[in-house]
């Protein structure tokens, strides 16, 4: 698997493996991402910004990873454990005809090893609170909840950090 910068090309397999992942969402009864989020320009949006990076499996996108440093408003009424330049991650998503292969492990390795790169070894990341499945993989990755904000939904999301160092 290679993981590398999105490219326009790129967009209509990252909006497929959105549909499929809004399905199984509502299936789950989990509001995080539905029918107007995420939306084909917030994808186009980072990949002009070059933030996005898919992980390409036999020349087919796979998953894909948004790694800067914009952090939601709503994060600074959050107790990080550092005050300090950090990255986020932020639309993590996998096919899920082939998740459990360890796609998304390596999207969030590849996130940290590149803030690392950057000199800023401090990432940030949340989660909708009814989203069991990424608050396993961020703790089973070494994240740790800080903390809880309220975005566009009826629940809350929670805020998790990592020391890179």
């Amino acid at each position: 698997m290679e993981i590398r910068k999105g490219k326009k090309q790129d967009l209509e397999e990252i909006m497929n493996i959105v549909k499929k992942t809004v399905d199984i969402m509502e299936s789950e009864n989990n509001d995080q991402w539905n029918r107007t989020y995420p939306q084909d320009k917030d994808f186009m949006d980072d990949i002009e910004e070059g933030s996005l990076y898919t992980a390409v499996l036999n020349g087919i996108v796979v998953g894909s990873i948004t790694v800067d440093q914009n952090q939601a408003e709503e994060y600074h009424g959050t107790e990080w454990r550092r005050d300090e330049p950090c990255y986020v991650f932020h639309r993590l998503a996998v096919d899920p005809q082939i998740r459990g292969k360890g796609i998304a492990s390596k999207l969030i390795s590849f996130a940290e090893n590149y803030a690392v790169e950057q000199g800023v070894p401090y990432m940030r990341t949340d989660t909708y609170s009814l989203n069991k499945k990424a608050q396993s993989l961020f703790e089973k990755n070494g994240y740790i909840k800080v903390g809880k904000i309220y975005m566009d939904r009826d629940n809350p999301f929670y805020c998790y950090d990592k020391f890179l160092n």
